[in-house]
């Protein structure tokens, strides 16, 4: 069996991470008809405490979790995932809170994990305008930025360890 890869847009919330992996998934669909494509969007959404600004270490672990489970699981069943956040995306939300030690923890074992992403497309604030008040994301542009801030350190010390395997795209 070959090792299978996901395709993964990271950012921080309102960037178009969403509209980007389902209109990826769509052209994989299209140009490879004969494999199987699955995009996996939105599982924050099903988190059963709050999150963005108001996450808590709960919130954090539960989310982190959550992805790399459901990463795994599609990994195992589809040839192509397309995914609108990576294990990165919740280690930048944890650190951006203030939950430095686990964050610091989740980032230990994402540097295995990160294998996985085929590419990464990392979406800056500064080129995508979709922050829309939907009553799921948070509207507090200096914790996006925060949040976005980290992200791009993190991936920063990621390439620079030569930990990510893949293309690392900032659009």
């Amino acid at each position: 069996m070959s090792i299978k890869t996901i395709r993964a847009f990271s950012g921080t919330h309102g960037t178009g991470k969403t509209t980007s992996a389902y209109h990826q998934a769509q052209q994989e669909k299209l140009f490879s008809p004969g494999k199987s494509v699955h995009a996996m969007c939105d599982l924050e959404a099903f988190c059963p405490w709050p999150i963005n600004r108001d996450g808590s270490e709960q919130t954090q672990a539960w989310l982190f979790a959550n992805q790399i489970q459901q990463e795994i699981s599609a990994i195992r069943r589809f040839d192509v995932v397309v995914t609108d956040r990576t294990v990165v995306d919740v280690i930048a939300y944890t650190r951006a809170l203030g939950f430095h030690s686990q964050a610091d923890g989740m980032l230990a074992y994402a540097e295995h994990h990160i294998q996985y992403y085929s590419s990464i497309h990392v979406k800056c604030i500064r080129y995508n305008k979709h922050h829309h008040q939907d009553g799921i994301r948070d509207m507090d542009d200096a914790f996006r930025q925060d949040v976005e801030n980290t992200l791009v350190d993190i991936y920063q010390y990621l390439q620079d360890q030569g930990m990510i395997p893949g293309g690392l795209y900032f659009v």
